[in-house]
């Protein structure tokens, strides 16, 4: 069964929905495969090596991440309505359901052929590997790549896999993760897996933001927008969606509509790390480096064991003139990475008032695993304009995950205007050119123009 009712809740897993008096409530991610676990026990216990074997197969996490997912799940279980514990604690134990489960037979249930998969079976599917693409990390990704072919052996018709499967191969296409698979063919794959969603459910709006995202890998902002709107409008619910609608704002430069966006984003699922890293460039790049600041701690304390807010809290410090502070960052990154031994030697180097020297070792390192636009940068935290300029053209070059970002990050706001940077604007067609913009709306998609009086 995949339908369950307790109090005045209603839990549909299949369409991941959580509904309270018939109104869909913000949850998503970790919390709602949390609830998902705790309905299917009733009122057993569910031990927290259970949580921890379902929500993070194969990762040794601290016991304080379930603790922040169960307080979340609460908060949104306690939100308008009376006082009522709807979770109990058991001490060093886990937790259990403290009100009545009851499952919800769903229309044509007691009809399906006996033969046919139980639909738990591929939702639990779906859920490992929902929760290993939200990782966002190379080997998990790939494990998840497996798990969503598996649910579709079980269910040619979920969509849902369909989605995750075109996320995770456009996941694969990032240069962060070093490329598993050619970023031709994986772009292939994420279009055909999305269409494939599309067909199954033209409202899914995970497919439409792998499709928008396909788009502005290809510099076709107009098309990108449209796909991303349109994926946003029909599924308001979904947190890739809103989260990828967000991203594109940032890189046009609408900075204030993106912040707005990746905040609903967090209001749909608040312990979605990707979302609060995106959230923290976006206020980086609208102008509000303290909360940017604020925003990837809070992405830490989801993941601590992820290395990614640790390395964007370095760009940010760095930008900012405050080195020693994105030394620790760059130390912190590396230790999670497993180079111990290079952390320490960075922070020799950084002790003996070398940074210069630390950061061009980094530098060397970032080069080894192909990072050009992150290269960029560094050199301008180096204060090398000449050196970022080289990165950046190898990044367009070879398409590098963030480019799209070039022209809005504070980083480079000092080559504004050099022959060379505005040579890779023009390559990128990114029309706004920094300037403020407006949005001229014909059918409903966003034509980027600069506002009067801005450069051309």
């Amino acid at each position: 069964m995949s339908v369950y009712a307790f109090g005045p809740f209603v839990l549909d897993v299949h369409e991941r929905r959580l509904t309270r008096d018939g109104r869909r409530l913000p949850l998503a991610g970790k919390a709602l495969e949390i609830l998902h676990l705790l309905v299917e026990a009733g009122g057993r216990l569910v031990e927290r090596e259970t949580f921890n074997t379902k929500l993070w197969p194969d990762v040794t996490v601290e016991e304080r991440n379930l603790t922040v997912q169960i307080s979340a799940l609460r908060k949104v279980l306690a939100a308008d309505g009376p006082p009522a514990e709807y979770i109990e604690t058991v001490a060093r134990a886990g937790y259990r359901m403290a009100v009545a489960v009851r499952i919800v037979p769903t229309p044509g249930e007691e009809a399906a052929p006996k033969d046919r998969p139980r639909p738990s079976e591929a939702e639990a599917v779906l859920l490992q590997a929902r929760a290993l693409l939200n990782q966002a990390e190379r080997v998990p990704a790939l494990r998840a790549l497996g798990l969503f072919e598996r649910v579709l052996a079980l269910d040619p018709a979920s969509a849902a896999a369909h989605a995750g499967l075109a996320s995770t191969y456009l996941f694969l296409t990032s240069t962060t993760i070093r490329r598993p698979l050619p970023v031709d063919e994986a772009a292939r794959l994420a279009r055909e897996s999305a269409q494939r969603a599309l067909a199954l459910d033209e409202r899914r709006g995970e497919a439409h933001a792998v499709l928008g995202w396909l788009k502005m890998d290809e510099w076709e902002w107009r098309a990108a927008e449209a796909h991303l709107v349109q994926g946003v409008t029909l599924d308001p619910a979904s947190v890739e969606a809103a989260d990828a609608h967000g991203r594109f704002l940032s890189a046009v430069g609408r900075h204030a509509e993106a912040v707005e966006t990746l905040m609903r984003a967090r209001r749909l699922d608040p312990l979605r790390r990707q979302t609060l890293e995106h959230l923290g460039l976006a206020c980086w790049m609208a102008g509000d480096p303290d909360r940017a600041l604020a925003v990837l701690a809070d992405a830490s304390a989801v993941d601590p064991e992820a290395r990614r807010p640790h390395f964007r809290r370095m760009v940010v410090l760095d930008q900012l003139g405050r080195s020693d502070e994105a030394m620790v960052e760059r130390i912190a990154w590396l230790r999670l990475f497993g180079d111990a031994a290079f952390a320490d030697r960075l922070a020799v180097l950084h002790r003996s008032a070398d940074y210069r020297a630390a950061v061009v070792e980094w530098i060397a390192m970032l080069e080894r695993l192909n990072q050009w636009f992150e290269i960029a940068i560094q050199w301008m935290a180096l204060d090398d304009p000449a050196a970022a300029l080289d990165a950046l053209e190898r990044a367009v070059a070879e398409r590098s995950t963030g480019i799209a970002y070039m022209l809005q990050y504070p980083s480079f706001h000092a080559q504004r205007g050099g022959p060379r940077f505005e040579r890779l604007v023009d390559e990128l067609r990114l029309e706004g050119r920094g300037e403020p913009v407006t949005a001229h709306r014909e059918d409903n998609i966003a034509i980027l123009r600069p506002s009067r009086g801005a450069r051309r």
